[in-house]
């Protein structure tokens, strides 16, 4: 996942904005918002570790049908190459 120097750059400037706005709550309003920004910071960081654990497992499944075909091929040439020599 490539992220550019906009992407960078919008996400601080929600980030400062968010902050910004945290100055002119009230207590109970701040003790409730920022208890909310944080478990929706760590929902996404979550769900970018799932991702990243998805990519893992489909590579190294891909990985592992790739040697199995390669082990099969081998297998059914040295087949072939008995089947003719005797």
């Amino acid at each position: 996942m490539n992220f550019n120097a906009r992407t960078i750059d919008a996400v601080n400037d929600f980030s400062r904005f968010f902050l910004g706005q945290l100055d002119q709550l009230n207590t109970g309003l701040f003790l409730l918002v920022v208890p909310l920004f944080l478990i929706v910071v760590g929902a996404a960081a979550v769900a970018l570790l799932a991702v990243a654990a998805a990519v893992t497992v489909v590579a190294a499944a891909i990985g592992v049908i790739l040697m199995a075909r390669r082990a099969i091929n081998a297998a059914a040439a040295r087949s072939s190459d008995r089947a003719v020599t005797t």
